[in-house]
């Protein structure tokens, strides 16, 4: 790890919990700032409602049987 970030989180160590709160929000809100032009897109449609179709969808998969959870999938060999 760089020295640089050695002292940055050394820094975020020493911060009360407040203010770390405040830094994870202010690193997040950066973050979505740099999210390459198909994420912006797929975020405004989902904003916007346009993607809620392919949640119902999943719902009545749900519902029907045609989805597994989650888990299964995972712990499947």
């Amino acid at each position: 790890m760089s020295a640089t970030v050695e002292k940055i989180l050394k820094e975020v160590k020493a911060l009360s919990s407040e203010e770390r709160h405040e830094l994870w929000k202010r690193v997040a809100a950066e973050e979505a700032n740099n999210l390459d032009e198909w994420e912006k897109q797929v975020e405004r449609d989902s904003n916007s409602g346009k993607l809620d179709h392919l949640l119902t969808e999943l719902k009545e998969g749900i519902k029907a049987g045609r989805v597994k959870p989650l888990d299964e999938v995972i712990n499947e060999p």
